[in-house]
């Protein structure tokens, strides 16, 4: 990954990233940490993050969760948050004639297409009929798995 890369986090990641106990939630915390030492931020989400986090704290009624995912999810030197705009929208529409994504998937892969992702972080088994949307209009990010020898190469290549 070169310096002028940028990565697009999906929500699970996000989910990953604060919840999770895990070597795997380490190295994501130690991605975040990398883009907060960044000039400019390299990470991008869609707004349609926030909606997708909330869910499961707000119906288990952990405020404190709920509160850190609204601190977290906007923009700031690390992170990029995009809103799902009607240009988002209308290449998820053309996505998902092409592909079997779901709607919030297509949303976050058009979000990742527009503002010029390189990679797209996701652990969702659905991304895998990706690279057939490559062939559609624009470039299609790289999709990339929060695995513990992928974030481990992403980490690697942030070094100085």
């Amino acid at each position: 990954m070169t310096g002028a890369a940028r990565i697009y986090l999906d929500t699970n990641t996000l989910i990953y990233a604060v919840e999770d106990i895990s070597e795997r939630a380490a190295l994501l915390n130690a991605l975040l940490d990398a883009s907060v030492r960044h000039t400019s931020a390299f990470l991008a989400t869609s707004e349609l993050s926030l909606a997708e986090l909330l869910v499961k704290p707000l119906r288990a009624g952990q405020d404190d969760l709920v509160k850190r995912y609204h601190v977290l999810i906007r923009t700031s030197d690390w992170l990029d948050v995009y809103p799902v705009s009607r240009q988002v929208l209308v290449r998820a529409g053309d996505i998902r004639a092409g592909s079997r994504l779901k709607l919030p998937d297509a949303i976050h892969l058009a979000t990742a297409q527009l503002v010029g992702c390189t990679h797209l972080l996701t652990g969702d088994a659905g991304f895998a009929s990706v690279p057939a949307v490559a062939d559609l209009k624009g470039h299609a990010p790289i999709v990339v798995r929060p695995d513990i020898p992928t974030l481990t190469t992403l980490l690697e290549s942030l070094s100085p």
